[in-house]
């Protein structure tokens, strides 16, 4: 298993009820549900403080969400920092999950690349 900072949280996600601005996906973590909000707001991925610390992500880091859906859709978004409730706030992960009615969702510290002006 990967150290703390240095991993990836999966999720598989069954979408369960829908809420005024979104819906609510359903998911386990360490053998416990976990309910997480979805919306179209582009605030980026809230975790839990234990989650953020396996991922490794501050608030403002880069994170990127990938669905595996049919398409796989990547997402490229921020840390919104942590919370009590887990909630990914992105357009592009939010209708790949809610046209399925649920998916697996990796999520993981995105490594900025360096690139050199030529």
């Amino acid at each position: 298993m990967a150290g703390p900072g240095d991993g990836e949280l999966v999720f598989v996600v069954d979408v369960t009820s829908f809420t005024e601005s979104g819906f609510v996906g359903t998911s386990s973590y360490n053998g416990e549900r976990v309910d997480i909000d979805f919306d179209t707001e582009g605030e980026g991925v809230f975790l839990t403080s234990e989650m953020s610390k396996r991922v490794g992500s501050k608030k403002g880091e880069p994170v990127s969400v990938i669905v595996e859906d049919k398409v796989h859709t990547l997402s490229r978004t921020k840390s919104g920092g942590s919370g009590m409730r887990v909630r990914i706030s992105d357009e592009k992960v939010y209708y790949a999950v809610g046209r399925e009615g649920g998916a697996i969702l990796r999520i993981r510290k995105t490594l900025l690349e360096h690139r050199v002006a030529v």
